[in-house]
């Protein structure tokens, strides 16, 4: 299990045993037959268009992960993960030092997150000055047709 909170997290990838682009029985498979415990909630989307349900999948205060139409399209690293970027962020990192290793930083005040041009989005801690999430996606993520998930067909077998 240890295994799981180490990996390496790759931008538009995932880790190496869950990659972005799996379908919620793959990841739960996975994690069932690897005896790491989770919890799963729904969150229904009735207000939006197409009104398509997310499922999101919690493992232990270091994972969350997000599905659409069956397909895990986000991944959220913090608290008890270890695994770093490719470019050595991980969760504990100082912000100072984040912004000299990915220059490419910007403030999104939307979404209350810095984004990366290398894939990913970084959620800081105010108090301490150091990164707390570290969230990988799918590129479709960023795209303007994200929302009318047509692109999950090509995910499913």
């Amino acid at each position: 299990m240890t295994s799981l909170f180490s990996e390496k997290i790759v931008p538009y990838h995932g880790i190496d045993t869950i990659t972005l682009g799996m379908t919620l029985s793959e990841v739960r498979n996975y994690l069932k037959n690897n005896k790491i415990p989770f919890n799963q909630a729904m969150e229904s989307n009735k207000e939006c268009t197409p009104p398509i349900p997310w499922i999101s999948i919690t493992v232990d205060d270091s994972l969350s992960m997000s599905f659409v139409k069956d397909i895990l399209f986000e991944m959220s690293f913090e608290g008890k993960c270890s695994g770093r970027l490719p470019n050595g962020v991980g969760i504990g990192t100082e912000m100072k030092e984040l912004e000299r290793l990915d220059p490419s930083l910007e403030y999104d005040d939307d979404d209350e997150v810095f984004v990366s041009q290398d894939g990913y989005w970084i959620i800081d801690d105010i108090d301490s000055g150091k990164v707390k999430t570290i969230t990988v996606f799918l590129e479709e993520v960023e795209s303007d047709d994200f929302f009318d998930y047509e692109w999950t067909n090509k995910y499913l077998k």
